[in-house]
């Protein structure tokens, strides 16, 4: 993706060598698995966070694509944001909308979260006064301990939202906080409690529409136990694990971060590298400057501990990862490296050497990798590239469409 591209051309100006890119196959790829795993329920994918960072304008306007019943988002900034970007799909907030946010909410047609009974007779009201209707789902706390009504307590508090005038409880549904680890006992006990729940209502001549709980660790480990109406994956639809505990099956990751060589200096006397003067090097060392840094989202815990690729080689991050840039110690590559060589920090490299004789090396980065060394989960390596890092959306081996600092996001 080194020079003038064809996303050059088409928008006047190279894009910068930092960049990420999505691969909107792997994306359908991932969907069609996870469909498959929920046994043809509807597929909410979560396209918060930018879409986990990957940018929610293209995710949104793929899973759509792909047939999505519904997306899902955090707050109505999200939401207006996707139907700015004209998403058109169903999109239920996962988070109460505050008062000041009802009215907003309601004339845009959002499906909205209800975890109490005083926010359900707010938006019955608000309804009432704008004209329209409230279309709900009802988050029912079942142990994640954040929102929600106490699944215990619920059928009465249920039966009265229910009968709320302007308003139609489209849904109920629940959220698992340990559905990802080994031990998945107290998943169990909640699919159980959100179960009897749903079962309670529709014996009380309540009709829901859509009764879900599944997320990405649900669908990876227990599917049969929780594909319902509904299932709503997040971070394996992007082709990551929620953890290092539940087993792959087979997700392919969507996202590929890349960048080049800006400098490469062979040293011929002992000399430091970056700030703090935390790496040495002496007569023979070779390092390679990349622009790429914490400015950008990659971890400063990288700092001499992670690795690039290079060549199809690993190589360690040398010395401290500063705001703009990192250092790469690429003495050992087997072939010399050249300014404009391609770096990947996340995703796979395959490269090709021009001398024949050599074999082609490959080599993988993944975010459960990042992960690890920083001591977080993979959601937020992905999550915490800024603004500064344009993505570019592939399809069929062509960029379809840029996220950038300074067009937004544009189908090309």
């Amino acid at each position: 993706m080194n020079g003038v591209t064809r996303e050059d051309a088409l928008l006047d100006y190279p894009v910068r060598r930092t960049r990420a890119i999505v691969d909107l196959d792997a994306l359908d790829y991932n969907l069609t698995l996870l469909s498959a795993r929920a046994s043809g329920a509807g597929l909410v994918p979560a396209v918060k966070a930018d879409g986990y960072g990957h940018g929610a304008a293209a995710i949104a306007a793929a899973c759509e694509r792909w047939g999505a019943t519904m997306l899902a988002v955090a707050n109505l900034e999200e939401y207006l944001y996707l139907r700015d970007h004209g998403v058109t799909v169903p999109v239920l907030i996962l988070e109460e909308v505050f008062p000041d946010e009802v009215e907003a909410a309601l004339h845009e047609g959002a499906r909205l979260t209800v975890g109490s009974v005083e926010h359900a007779e707010l938006l019955s009201r608000a309804a009432g006064t704008l004209g329209t209707t409230a279309m709900i789902h009802v988050n029912l706390d079942t142990g994640m301990g954040r929102m929600g009504l106490f699944a215990a307590d619920l059928v009465e508090p249920l039966l009265h939202i229910a009968a709320l005038p302007n308003m139609t409880m489209e849904g109920v549904y629940s959220h698992f906080p340990a559905s990802d680890e080994t031990d998945v006992s107290f998943a169990r006990e909640q699919v159980v409690q959100t179960r009897q729940v749903a079962d309670a209502l529709a014996e009380a001549g309540v009709a829901v529409r859509y009764v879900h709980i599944a997320n990405s660790g649900a669908l990876i480990q227990f599917p049969d136990e929780v594909s319902w109406d509904l299932v709503r994956p997040g971070v394996a639809m992007y082709g990551m694990y929620p953890s290092d505990e539940v087993p792959k099956v087979g997700l392919r990751p969507v996202m590929r971060l890349e960048s080049s060589l800006v400098k490469v200096t062979r040293y011929d006397r002992k000399w430091t590298v970056g700030y703090g003067r935390s790496w040495d090097v002496g007569p023979g060392s070779v390092i390679g400057i990349v622009p790429i840094g914490y400015g950008d989202g990659f971890p400063r815990l990288l700092s001499s501990r992670g690795s690039a690729l290079v060549h199809g080689v690993r190589v360690p991050i040398a010395g401290r990862v500063s705001m703009d840039m990192i250092a790469l110690d690429l003495t050992d590559l087997p072939e010399a490296p050249q300014v404009d060589d391609e770096v990947v920090l996340l995703g796979r490299q395959e490269w090709f050497s021009p001398d024949a004789r050599t074999e082609a090396r490959s080599d993988e980065i993944d975010a459960l990798e990042l992960a690890e060394l920083c001591n977080t989960i993979t959601y937020e390596i992905t999550c915490g590239f800024t603004i500064r890092v344009p993505r570019l959306y592939v399809r069929d081996g062509q960029v379809v469409a840029i996220q950038s600092m300074r067009e937004g996001y544009r189908v090309l």
